[in-house]
């Protein structure tokens, strides 16, 4: 059944890009990936080369300028990289229907507290009722998993339209020490799970949150700061294949764990330079000796002001 939450239309002829790159890395694809005529049209084809038996597919989708820049110094929106850009304020929109197109084909959508906090009305669902409908005839719910990622939940805004939206189904990953503070502060019905390694996670610990899915799921893992290898499988087993990560500081921290496998960067041809934010800038970053690459897989255009990047992270 369709949900009541917000929608938006997506004009086919406006977003339309077209491919002008494609890896023939592409052509060995393994992963089954929902599609619609909409994805088909503006897209094209969307597939995944494979899953994991330990962890979801993870990727991220984010909007650059030029040189990097993920958000003005004096307008800190992240959106605004993409709609800023006054040659094509339609390849804007279509950085919007991709984020949305990979929120479609997830199993879950990663955010952080930081964005919950700095956005108010933040929900991770399908903006487009054609995408909706197409999760629906794939049996998945209408709407993909929030997991709210937390080192110790202090910095989680629990009154956020996010826990007062029952279409919506939502997961904190934190840290043990961050379930104690959940479990004092948060106003829903929750059911928690922690693990300290792999070998903790039961059939009985699966079975006990697919029974309470209509509560708040809580998973605990490490001390003191989550281990997001034992939280990664843990949404695994609990059947989260496809991850999208739309959150910046835990992407990075991903590549840095060799645990992210694709970037979807948008590139919207504006320069920013000076101090302005980039990807991981409060990470530590990586050296000349120790590095990931990546491999492109596609480049999409929708005008000479406006590309779409598709890597693949490749590590040594």
């Amino acid at each position: 059944m369709a949900t009541s939450l917000f929608k938006m239309p997506f004009d086919v002829d406006r977003l339309k890009v077209q491919r002008i790159y494609a890896s023939k890395e592409l052509e060995h694809c393994t992963a089954e990936t929902m599609s619609c005529d909409k994805i088909r049209k503006i897209y094209g084809d969307l597939k995944f080369l494979e899953l994991h038996e330990d962890r979801p597919c993870t990727y991220t989708s984010l909007v650059t300028s030029l040189d990097g820049r993920i958000a003005f110094t004096d307008a800190p929106q992240g959106p605004l990289i993409a709609k800023l850009n006054k040659y094509d304020p339609a390849g804007a929109d279509t950085d919007w229907f991709i984020l949305n197109m990979l929120r479609a084909v997830s199993d879950g959508v990663m955010l952080g507290a930081g964005t919950m906090n700095a956005e108010a009305d933040y929900t991770c669902h399908v903006f487009d009722q054609d995408m909706e409908d197409m999760r629906i005839e794939a049996g998945k719910n209408p709407v993909p998993w929030n997991i709210i990622t937390s080192l110790d939940a202090t910095d989680i805004p629990f009154d956020h339209v996010l826990f007062n939206t029952p279409e919506v189904p939502v997961m904190i990953s934190t840290s043990k020490q961050g379930v104690e503070l959940v479990k004092d502060k948060i106003k829903n019905n929750y059911f928690v799970v922690t693990a300290s390694s792999m070998e903790d996670v039961t059939d009985e610990m699966i079975a006990g949150m697919k029974d309470n899915g209509d509560k708040v799921l809580v998973i605990g893992t490490g001390d003191k700061t989550p281990d997001s290898k034992v939280a990664l499988y843990i949404l695994k087993r609990f059947g989260i294949d496809r991850l999208l990560v739309e959150t910046p500081s835990y992407m990075h921290y991903l590549v840095s764990q060799k645990m992210m496998d694709e970037l979807f960067f948008n590139y919207s041809c504006i320069y920013v330079g000076g101090q302005a934010l980039t990807i991981g800038k409060f990470g530590k970053e990586f050296g000349s000796k120790d590095h990931p690459h990546t491999r492109m897989l596609s480049i999409h255009s929708h005008s000479d002001h406006f590309f779409y990047f598709r890597h693949k992270l490749l590590y040594d």
